[in-house]
């Protein structure tokens, strides 16, 4: 008794450091300026204000309400109850107790699917598949609302699991559809949970077509089946449940078909590697492919029953591998679904020969462990020295100086503003002006990010029209701003443009005001000059 009381210390133990470890690498420093928080925490905080009026066309859950060049361009803020979460617990814990709330989703999912893992194989796999998967888990380190879908995805999956193993009575399916009007108020992705309700209505069609089963197995099988298609409707039925109706339910569909804009977490690992980013979550990616295609291989060659019988989860590593190596915003999905899968996989290529307990036997056994334990150390202290300069929870030191800065001066617009500082100046505004543009492609015509947005930063003459046509006041840029355009407008508007004062900078933010009249006094006290431009 003593020595399972103390192997289940040491188990508990390790799982606690494990989760202790995920927290420190998710735990980084709100860099407000660059992010869509600010954006989701003034949905949030509209709709609480306005009583939750969902329908109201002139609103942010439904126009671009926070322009001015596109106020009433249609758009489903298909995420509308993530705003209103994020704000409620930044009115009782401000800016850290979001980055604590994040982190605690996030170890909430990884829960669920360690223990998933731990039951596909054993404590020892689970806890090295784990480790070597962690720095792709933490790569989503913004407070963002796709959380909730990593948090879904893992209830779905566990109760879809649990009910394939037949742990859970059908009855506990009908959970579902109720999640997914949650769901589909909180996230995009909310087309996952269907994704994985038809992954497993796959897997229990093949069990009864291509299995010898009992009349009574037979029988079982297809009253299961018939419970999971009722589901699989029902929360079709129930994603319809979203102000927007058939549109938030087809959305998914619809949103990259008026994307005007190239974002990088959009790109393929292969596009954003050529781009010049450096990420070592490109390099574990990778690993984790290959890692997934050679553990397929193996227990193919190991166990071909035990390939067959995890056919679904080869559908789950093929998607989940395939929007991971497409989209970098996947990788923390990649991850949390190639923890169970990886498991199963080395489980299933060691167990057949299990007896044999052979010197070389367990002399390969344990160099596999060893040289996972190596990569894994090798990827998490690779991602942990990259983030390390901005460790910690809340918000980076500095973060509203540009928006005190606007607020005290009382700088009024029009605005233009690049599209990565966009989120920032919804928050920072507060109502008090409308942006350019945010960061949200969808939000905005394709036609204003190519017949404007990036003609006007890439051509001094259109940015001149286009100038005069806005009546621009003042300019306020996000510095990192690494594209042609961005970079070819800063440069001209510091070096060339004399019409425009340099008035505040520090390491996020450049803010110019207009030279006339009503901004003298605000230049005469803050003009910067840069020595190295000319400009007086």
């Amino acid at each position: 008794m003593g020595s399972l009381g103390n192997k289940h210390l040491v188990k508990t133990a390790v799982f606690i450091l494990l989760l202790a470890w995920l927290g420190f690498l998710m735990a980084q420093k709100i860099d407000l300026a660059a992010a869509d928080l600010g954006r989701h925490l003034e949905n949030g905080k509209w709709i609480v204000e306005n009583h939750f009026n969902l329908f109201e066309k002139n609103s942010p859950v439904h126009e671009n309400f926070y322009s001015y060049t596109n106020p009433d361009f249609p758009v489903p803020n298909h995420h509308w109850g993530s705003g209103v979460i994020f704000f409620g617990i930044f009115k009782l814990t401000g800016f850290s107790g979001l980055s604590v709330f994040y982190i605690l989703l996030t170890l909430l999912a990884f829960s669920i699917f360690f223990h998933l893992a731990k039951r596909e194989s054993n404590f020892t796999v689970a806890v090295l598949v784990s480790f070597f998967l962690l720095p792709l888990i933490a790569e989503r380190q913004e407070v963002r609302p796709e959380i909730f879908s990593c948090l879904f995805a893992a209830i779905f999956f566990w109760v879809l699991w649990r009910w394939h193993k037949r742990e859970l009575a059908s009855k506990w399916l009908y959970i579902l559809p109720a999640l997914t009007v949650l769901w589909v108020n909180l996230h995009v992705y909310f087309f996952l949970g269907l994704f994985l309700i038809g992954t497993y209505w796959f897997e229990e069609a093949r069990r009864l077509v291509f299995s010898r089963l009992s009349d009574e197995d037979f029988s079982d099988g297809a009253k299961k089946m018939k419970s999971l298609t009722a589901v699989g409707l029902l929360s079709v039925f129930a994603a319809l449940a979203n102000p927007f109706g058939w549109r938030g339910l087809v959305y998914p569909l619809e949103i990259f078909k008026n994307y005007g804009y190239t974002i990088v977490e959009n790109k393929s690992v292969n596009f954003v590697e050529n781009y010049g980013i450096v990420n070592p979550n490109f390099l574990l990616t990778k690993a984790v492919l290959i890692a997934l295609a050679i553990s397929y291989i193996l227990l193919f060659v190991a166990d071909r029953k035990k390939f067959l019988q995890l056919a679904h989860y080869l559908l789950l590593a093929v998607f989940f591998g395939a929007i991971g190596w497409l989209a970098i915003r996947n990788f923390t999905l990649l991850g949390f679904f190639a923890l169970p899968v990886l498991a199963s996989n080395v489980e299933g290529i060691f167990t057949p020969n299990r007896a044999d307990n052979s010197p070389a036997k367990e002399s390969g056994i344990a160099v596999v462990y060893i040289s996972m334990a190596i990569l894994a150390f090798f990827f998490n202290y690779q991602f942990a020295s990259a983030h390390s300069a901005s460790r910690g929870i809340g918000i980076g030191p500095g973060t509203f100086a540009a928006a005190e800065f606007l607020k005290n001066e009382k700088i009024a617009g029009p605005v233009f503003n690049n599209y990565d500082i966009g989120g920032f100046l919804i928050f920072a505004y507060d109502a008090r002006e409308k942006v350019f543009v945010d960061n949200r492609p969808e939000a905005y015509p394709a036609s204003f990010f190519e017949e404007t947005y990036k003609p006007m930063q890439s051509d001094e003459k259109i940015w001149r029209e286009k100038g005069e046509s806005y009546g621009f006041n003042s300019v306020v840029f996000w510095r990192n701003d690494i594209t042609p355009w961005g970079t070819n407008f800063l440069k001209n508007i510091i070096s060339k443009d004399k019409n425009w004062a340099k008035v505040f900078e520090d390491s996020r933010v450049e803010i110019f005001l207009k030279r006339n009249g009503e901004n003298s006094n605000i230049i005469e006290k803050y003009e910067i000059i840069d020595n190295n431009s000319g400009a007086q």
